[in-house]
């Protein structure tokens, strides 16, 4: 799964309970590094957050699932 715009990670954590693997990008560094602590304080290790904006291209894939939710507001 890939979440494009996952901010602080309140939705990837919901999501990496029901998939194998998350691949997480977010434009905000800080939103990344708090992401990352949420992860990390709930033992979830399949969710993988980056600090870039899609447009520089996207690794880690091909992605059964693409996320966008609130990257478009």
């Amino acid at each position: 799964m890939l979440e494009v715009g996952c901010g602080n990670g309140r939705l990837t954590l919901e999501y990496a309970a029901r998939a194998a693997r998350v691949v997480a990008i977010e434009p905000n560094g800080e939103m990344i590094r708090e992401a990352r602590a949420r992860a990390l304080s709930r033992g979830i290790e399949n969710a993988f957050f980056f600090a870039r904006p899609a447009q520089t291209g996207i690794r880690g894939g091909p992605f059964d699932v693409v996320l966008f939710s609130w990257s478009l507001c």
